[in-house]
């Protein structure tokens, strides 16, 4: 297809990387994550119900700003309809398959670390304008029943919240993180640290790794493995209430390949069996837990969910990080185990009025019943 220009000629989207101009990768520093052949590999991979777009805004040989953006067909695989319980579990799969919703993700839908918008030189305002303008024209040229912009840079939070009030922020779009003393040199150290019965917790969650052998694996070991790893994937995504977006077998392995060394997948072993597996960025300053999965039937012998969240821990101080990042999900478990809560600036419009006032009555509810979590704290006073 080709690029599709706005009434303003500034801007112009494209629906492959294929079509985008020279111009682009030229704006670019030689290893930005924008970078066309970067973003091919998402088309590549051809993520399951996924569509990508680009656009770019500015002179036609020089762009001022450009941007990536997804376009998720929302289906009723992507609902839990066990987990929902009520008149939820069966009228949502009937409204998804009647009214067919699509979500435009400003952003990447699975990823939290990767830059998807860049405007060097344009001041905050400026930039701000040129990204909502943006938007606009992707989502008007996608038909998106809904958009959701996701990890805003910072100095365009603001203009979001004061300048585009048809946007509702999710307040509870929550990353848990934890400092890491520079002191620290083994996991021993973190130990000491604990309070008595988070200790004893840790203790006795590590002891069930004595039958646990862990193996470091290459790119072409990730492939060999690609199978058993996207199905320890799904044991785990098919018990979220609603998964906006699934992964596919290649997503992993050819993130892998494009990454050696940046991204690191462990293997966890019962004799011979792989019975889970982690995988992480390792980020100049941070430690990002990326994609996990563990056998529901073995969890409760093996502790395999805990024991990954302090391998994380111990693989981020070995690796002499100042931060390890565990991501938006199970904020209880990794309040437990330390980590803090990180608030994203995260906005979500809805184009229907109705499906508007219900989506955000549903939000506002979920602002009251949190924050229990916060009442965990594992660490020793100082």
């Amino acid at each position: 297809m080709a690029a599709h220009s706005s009434n303003d000629s500034k801007l112009k989207v494209y629906t492959s990387t294929t079509e985008l101009p020279s111009a682009w990768d030229a704006f670019l520093t030689i290893n930005h994550p924008l970078r066309s052949q970067a973003l091919a590999l998402y088309e590549t991979i051809k993520l399951p119900d996924i569509t990508c777009f680009y656009a770019s805004f500015g002179d036609a040989n020089k762009p001022w700003a450009i941007a990536y953006f997804q376009l998720l067909n929302v289906l009723p695989k992507h609902l839990n309809t066990g987990l929902l319980g009520g008149y939820q579990a069966s009228l949502a799969p009937i409204c998804l398959n009647v009214f067919r919703p699509s979500l435009l993700i400003a952003g990447h839908l699975f990823r939290h670390d990767m830059l998807t918008f860049y405007a060097p030189n344009l001041s905050p305002i400026e930039a701000y304008r040129a990204y909502e303008a943006m938007i606009q024209a992707v989502a008007k040229q996608s038909g998106a029943m809904a958009t959701l912009i996701k990890d805003v840079p910072d100095d365009l939070v603001h203009y979001f919240q004061n300048f585009a009030p048809h946007y509702t922020q999710l307040r509870n779009d929550i990353s848990m993180e934890m400092s890491l003393p520079k002191a620290w040199s083994c996991f021993e150290d973190y130990e000491k640290i604990l309070k008595h019965k988070y200790a004893q917790k840790l203790r006795k969650v590590r002891a069930s790794m004595k039958q646990i052998t862990i193996k470091k694996l290459s790119s072409a070991e990730v492939f060999e493995n690609a199978t058993i790893l996207f199905q320890l994937y799904r044991q785990v995504s098919r018990r979220q209430p609603i998964s906006l977006g699934l992964l596919n077998e290649a997503f992993l392995p050819e993130l892998k390949k494009a990454n050696e060394e940046e991204l690191n997948v462990w293997a966890f072993y019962e004799a011979e069996n792989m019975v889970a597996f982690a995988s992480a960025w390792l980020h100049p300053n941070c430690f990002d837990m990326f994609y996990i999965g563990f056998d529901y039937d073995r969890n409760p012998r093996l502790n395999l969910y805990f024991n990954i969240l302090y391998f994380s821990v111990e693989q981020a101080i070995l690796h002499q990080k100042e931060k390890l990042n565990l991501g938006r999900t199970a904020l209880e478990a990794k309040a437990r185990l330390g980590c803090a809560p990180r608030y994203l600036p995260t906005f979500l419009f809805v184009k229907n009025v109705c499906i508007r006032a219900l989506v955000n009555s549903k939000i506002y509810q979920q602002h009251e019943q949190e924050g229990a979590w916060e009442e965990r704290h594992p660490f020793k006073a100082n």
